[in-house]
C-alpha cells in the first residue's frame, strides 16, 4: 500500500469519530433548541394572554376603587359609572381578542369583575360602591386575581424549571458525549500515527542503516526495506546503486592493485640502481651529483612506500589472510616501526620517547604489516610536529578494548605537540585518499593513505584505532592490539579506497 493510501485511511478514522461527536453534540443542541421553542409557544404565549387579562381585570379594580373614593369626598356617580364601564369593556375586548385559552382558575375572579362592574355601573354607582357587601367583594376578588397570577407563576417555574432539566440532561449527554468520541479519536490518532510512523520509520531507519554501511564503503551489505510502496521502490533503486558500487569498487581495486604491482618492479630496479649510483659503481660522485642522487633516492623511497601501501591496503580489503607469528613480540615491533622513522625525525628535529612499561606484550601478529601500521601513525605524528618538540609513543597494557570489549588488549599511543585534528576532517580522518592542511603544521598535504592502512592492519587483528585532541594540546591516536594467541574474528573490512 502507498504511502498516500496509509495516510488517508490514518485520518479518516479520527476524522469520522470527531464527525460523530459533532453529530451528538448538534442533536443535543436541537434538543435544547425544541424544549426553548416548546416553552416560548406553550408557556409564554398563555403567559402574555393572561397577563393582558390580568392587567385589564385590575384596571376595572382599580377603577372601582377610585370610584368609591371619589364618591366618599362628594363626587358625582356618573363619572365614576362611566370610568367602570370603560374598563369593563375593554376587559371584555381583551377577553374576546385571546389567542390562547385562559385558565379557569384566572377566570374565575375576571367573571367576578365583570359582574362587579356590571353591577355598580348601572343605578346609583356611589350606592353600591360604598356598600360593605362590595367591598367585600372586591377584597374576595382581589385575593383570587392575585392567587390565580401567583399560582400561574408557580407553574411557569416549574415548566421553566423541567426544561431546564431536560436542556440540562441534554447537554450533559451531547457533552459527555462529546468528551468520549474526542478521547476516542485522540486515542485512535496516537495508536494509528504510531502505527504508521512504525511503518514508515522502521524501513527508513533500516535503510539509512544499510545506507551508512554503504557510505562507510562496506558493499557487502544488501539494501532491504519492508512498508509503503515508495519506500520499497527506494529500497530497490539503492540495492541497484550499491551493486553498481560494488562492481565500480571491484574493479577499482583490481586497477589499483595491477597498478601499485606493475609500479612495484621498476621502481625496485629504479632503487637499485640509485644505491648503486651512490656507491660509486659508475663512477666516484661530486658533491653535487651526490646530492641529486640523494633526492632521487628519497622520492623513489617515498614511491615504493606509497605503491606498497596501495598493495597493502588492496590485499586487506581483498580478504587475503594475514601472516600471523603466535606469540610477537608488539613491542620490538613498535620499536622497529619507531627505528623506521629515526632519520626523518631527526632530519626535522623532531624527538620521539618510547614507553613500554610493565611485561612484554605478546600477541598473534602479522609483524610486517604491524609494524607499517604502527610507523604510519608516528610518521603522521612527526610530519604535524614542529623542530624542538617531542612525539610520545608509549604501549600498555589494559583490560579493556575499542568500544569497551573486555579481554587483554595492548593499547599503543602516540601523542604529538602538533596543532591537534580541525574538527572538518575529524570523521574522515581514516579514510583513503582523504587530505586536508593542517593549519600551523608542516606536515605536506599526501594522498591520505597511511593512517587508512594503519586502521585497516588494526581491524584485521581484531583491534581498531581513534584519534583524538591531546588535553595538553596536539593529538594523540591510540591503537589496540588482542593479546589472545588465538586468532581473531573476521571483521567485514570497508571496501572504499
Amino acid at each position: 500500500m502507498r504511502l498516500v493510501s496509509r495516510l488517508v485511511l490514518s485520518h479518516a478514522l479520527p476524522v469520522g469519530l470527531m464527525v460523530c461527536a459533532l453529530v451528538v453534540m448538534l442533536g443535543s443542541l436541537a434538543q435544547i433548541s425544541s424544549s426553548l421553542k416548546e416553552v416560548r409557544d406553550a408557556e409564554l404565549g398563555s403567559l402574555n394572554t393572561e397577563e393582558a387579562v390580568h392587567r385589564a381585570a385590575w384596571a376595572v379594580e382599580i377603577a372601582v376603587r377610585h370610584g368609591a373614593v371619589d364618591c366618599e369626598h362628594g363626587r358625582s356617580s356618573d363619572d365614576a359609572a362611566r370610568v367602570i364601564r370603560q374598563r369593563s369593556a375593554n376587559l371584555d375586548a381583551v377577553l374576546a381578542a385571546a389567542g390562547k385559552p385562559v385558565r379557569e382558575s384566572m377566570l374565575e375572579p375576571v367573571r367576578g369583575y365583570q359582574a362587579l362592574a356590571s353591577r355598580v355601573s348601572s343605578g346609583d354607582t356611589c350606592a353600591h360602591l360604598l356598600t360593605t357587601t362590595t367591598r367585600l367583594e372586591r377584597e374576595r376578588l382581589d385575593e383570587m386575581l392575585t392567587d390565580a397570577w401567583i399560582s400561574r407563576m408557580f407553574e411557569l417555574h416549574s415548566a421553566l424549571l423541567r426544561k431546564d432539566e431536560e436542556s440540562g440532561r441534554a447537554a450533559g449527554s451531547a457533552l459527555s458525549g462529546g468528551i468520549v468520541l474526542a478521547l476516542v479519536a485522540c486515542v485512535v490518532s496516537v495508536l494509528l500515527a504510531h502505527r504508521l510512523a512504525r511503518t514508515v520509520t522502521q524501513p527508513l531507519a533500516s535503510l539509512s542503516s544499510s545506507v551508512r554501511s554503504v557510505g562507510r564503503g562496506d558493499f557487502t551489505v544488501t539494501i532491504e526495506a519492508q512498508g509503503p510502496r515508495e519506500v520499497y521502490e527506494l529500497a530497490e533503486e539503492m540495492e541497484v546503486m550499491r551493486r553498481r558500487l560494488a562492481e565500480l569498487e571491484s574493479l577499482k581495486q583490481g586497477f589499483l592493485a595491477s597498478v601499485s604491482h606493475e609500479m612495484r618492479t621498476p621502481l625496485t630496479k629504479i632503487r637499485e640502481a640509485l644505491a648503486l649510483l651512490a656507491d660509486g659503481a659508475g663512477g666516484k660522485l661530486n658533491e653535487r651529483q651526490g646530492r641529486i642522487v640523494e633526492i632521487a633516492q628519497v622520492a623513489c623511497e617515498r614511491e615504493i612506500r606509497t605503491v606498497t601501501t596501495l598493495l597493502d591496503l588492496s590485499r586487506l580489503r581483498a580478504g587475503v589472510p594475514l601472516q600471523r607469528k603466535p606469540g610477537a613480540s608488539v613491542d620490538e615491533v613498535l620499536w622497529s616501526a619507531v627505528r623506521d622513522e629515526d632519520d626523518e625525525a631527526r632530519e626535522r628535529g623532531v624527538t620521539v620517547d618510547v614507553e613500554t612499561p610493565g611485561e612484554a606484550a605478546k600477541a598473534l601478529l602479522d609483524t610486517v604489516l604491524v609494524e607499517r601500521a604502527i610507523a604510519n601513525i608516528v610518521r603522521n605524528a612527526v610530519a604535524v610536529s614542529k623542530k624542538g618538540q617531542h612525539v610520545r609513543v608509549r604501549r600498555d597494557l589494559v583490560p579493556e578494548g575499542p568500544g569497551g570489549i573486555t579481554g587483554s588488549w595492548a593499547q599503543i599511543s602516540v601523542v604529538d605537540q602538533g596543532p591537534g585534528i580541525p574538527p572538518e576532517i575529524r570523521s574522515v580522518i581514516f579514510d583513503a585518499f582523504v587530505t586536508h592542511s593542517v593549519d600551523s603544521s608542516p606536515k605536506r598535504v599526501g594522498i591520505g593513505l597511511g593512517l587508512a592502512l594503519a586502521r585497516e592492519i588494526a581491524r584485521a587483528h581484531g583491534g581498531d584505532i581513534e584519534a583524538a585532541d591531546d588535553p595538553a594540546g596536539g593529538a594523540v591516536f591510540r591503537m589496540w592490539l588482542p593479546l589472545d594467541d588465538v586468532e581473531p574474528p573476521s571483521r567485514a573490512l570497508p571496501a572504499h579506497v
